[in-house]
């Protein structure tokens, strides 16, 4: 069954329906009836055997036959691929529906839809409104005289109440968008999708109780209670709004003052970052001191910008940036949250998340902090591949087998102009396995876009990749390596890799994956890549010529695999850590994700499709 598709059945049955929609509109605004306060009789349900109230239903439409209504459903579902299984279960008794309307259950299921925006989700993916409004015709008596509509209306009712039921409980436990359609070429992360268990269990459990169905599907995942918990927070303080700081260019630095710097606390006190000292001089705030840097400190980490000692325009931009800003990138990583990855994570774990730049490796048998480090990711143009992995082997003093693409695009290009700079850069030049003399070519007569020599470049410190690269299994080509470039580490942009993942620690993260290990050990590898020892024993060792060095190819015992995964998350954690952090779309990928989520956006791919 493709995932959180309709079938044409159940649209031509909505549309069906449709033409009571502006009805209802119309008598239910118009109706005001008032229940007789007589007492109120029970009786046993003929469906279930449960008792339940003798209500305005029963005395509005007393001819009621729940019979007609089962036949007509199993008609209405028995060609339907998606409620056919599930009424087939309950042998086409209506889950909403006894021998009255379940007001009462239809209502708290009509409750849950509304709260759902809790979840980042507008109620009428649902058909909230549609399947209140039906119930309020229904039971209010608009239909008194008409029995043979009210049979059309709660057929319509039941089945659109349970196909809603159905993706809800379905997205939140697997998402409501599949993320290789949204990703395309660029994903290569196995999510869990539904499959005949599932929906067995499913089905069991609606017909046992929807409304239980519904309330347990939501998920439970730390990070994803964070999601919600801070996205109600702003959704209140978004009520409250904020100043704009309208600074212009001005960079402030420690000790400044101006008028602006108290829009900058009065935002930071709102958000919780900064909080004054009551016995501060400064009782406007409108000096930049150490505590208020250090707020607007703590808002970069959390935005994941890089901390400065100084505020400019590029920070208060930040901060000016509403709080709808934040919520949009809750609302997308709460669905991110909700796709399920099939593989599990191994004790050892590397996670990269593009969207920060950041990798976090991290031992779950160890009692060692985990391992936090920048890096620099693929630039627009050359995204990074989303996937996942496990780590495969270390390679020392790696040679850089150049990427055609940039053999043409770049290093052909510099060297027309350049006649040094393949020398310089200390590569070298084969064709047919063979290496040839870079002096031998006329570069004038070379059209770069044709470059058809193979390129490599030695190991040493300037090679692209640094003095270690750490390998694994992919589709891509890429991996993660060290740079020479160590600069563009501290850049708040930091994709501008053709696609591979620069470590700003790759010493620390070779040895996390060789770990345990010994000061010697370490000592070894640094040996081994042409750096002194760090340990006295070390020195002593290389003193007597005893230091021996590693090899290039250092493989990872298949007993203690290392699992990657190169993900992408716009909101997000740290390990051992309770604060929610964000980090820009840098490939406009939230907006792939809020597009799918929003009905009106739906509705419209339909009508194209059609």
């Amino acid at each position: 069954m493709c995932r959180n598709n309709r079938t044409n059945h159940t649209l031509d049955t909505e549309l069906a329906f449709m033409k009571y929609f502006l009805w209802f509109s119309f008598l239910i605004f118009s109706f005001f009836i008032v229940s007789c306060k007589k007492k109120e009789h029970t009786k046993v349900s003929e469906s279930d055997k449960k008792e339940v109230i003798q209500s305005k239903f029963a005395r509005n439409y007393p001819e009621f036959d729940l019979s007609i209504l089962q036949e007509s459903l199993k008609a209405h579902t028995t060609n339907d691929s998606v409620l056919k299984s599930i009424y087939i279960a309950t042998e086409f008794n209506p889950v909403w529906i006894h021998d009255t309307l379940d007001t009462k259950r239809l209502y708290t299921f009509i409750d849950i839809l509304n709260q759902v925006e809790e979840h980042g989700l507008s109620p009428e993916l649902f058909s909230s409104s549609k399947i209140k409004m039906m119930a309020d015709a229904i039971d209010s008596g608009t239909f008194v005289n008409n029995l043979d509509t009210v049979y059309k209306i709660m057929i319509a009712l039941e089945e659109i109440s349970t196909r809603s039921a159905i993706k809800y409980i379905t997205g939140m436990k697997y998402g409501f968008t599949d993320p290789k359609s949204l990703y395309k070429k660029d994903y290569d992360i196995v999510t869990s999708a539904p499959d005949s268990l599932f929906y067995n269990n499913l089905y069991a459990e609606i017909k046992k109780d929807p409304i239980l169905a519904v309330l347990n599907s939501q998920p439970s995942d730390d990070i994803y209670l964070k999601l919600r918990e801070e996205y109600k927070i702003l959704r209140t303080r978004q009520e409250t709004g904020f100043k704009e700081i309208v600074s212009g260019d001005v960079t402030y630095k420690l000790g400044d003052k101006s008028k602006y710097i108290k829009d900058i606390a009065d935002r930071l006190v709102l958000t919780g970052e900064y909080k004054p000292d009551s016995i501060s001089s400064d009782s406007l705030y409108i000096k930049l001191d150490e505590g208020l840097l250090a707020a607007i400190n703590t808002f970069r980490r959390r935005n994941s910008y890089p901390e400065e000692a100084e505020v400019g325009k590029l920070t208060i931009s930040a901060l000016n940036r509403p709080f709808e800003y934040y919520l949009a990138k809750i609302r997308a990583n709460m669905e991110r949250y909700r796709w399920k990855r099939t593989k599990a994570k191994h004790n050892k774990h590397i996670e990269v998340n593009v969207a920060a730049a950041m990798l976090v490796a991290n031992n779950t048998k160890s009692d060692s902090l985990p391992l936090i480090s920048r890096v620099c990711v693929g630039s627009v143009r050359n995204k990074t591949p989303l996937l996942q992995s496990d780590i495969s082997y270390m390679n020392l003093n790696p040679v850089w087998n150049v990427p055609t693409s940039i053999a043409q695009k770049e290093v052909a290009v510099l060297q027309k102009k350049d006649p040094t700079y393949i020398k310089r850069h200390n590569m070298k030049l084969y064709k047919g396995g063979k290496e040839v003399d870079v002096s031998s070519i006329d570069w004038k007569d070379i059209n770069p876009s044709k470059f058809s020599y193979t390129i490599k470049q030695d190991p040493g410190g300037g090679n692209s990749l640094g003095l270690v690269k750490f390998m694994f299994n992919n589709a891509f080509s890429v991996y993660l390596h060290d740079t020479p470039s160590k600069l563009a580490f501290n850049r708040k942009n930091r994709a501008v890799s053709h696609g591979c993942v620069r470590v700003q620690k790759p010493f620390e993260l070779a040895f996390f994956c060789a770990s345990p290990v010994t000061e010697v050990y370490k000592d070894q590898l640094y040996y081994s890549i042409n750096k002194p020892p760090v340990s006295e024993e070390g020195k002593k060792l290389l003193k007597e010529q005893r230091l021996k060095k590693l090899p290039n190819i250092i493989n990872i015992d298949k007993d203690d695999r290392i699992s990657l995964f190169i993900d992408y998350y716009t909101a997000f954690m740290y390990p051992n850590d309770e604060v929610l952090y964000y980090a820009d779309d840098i490939y406009e990928y939230d907006k792939l994700i809020l597009d799918a989520l929003n009905p009106n956006q739906t509705a419209e791919k339909k009508k194209v499709d059609k």
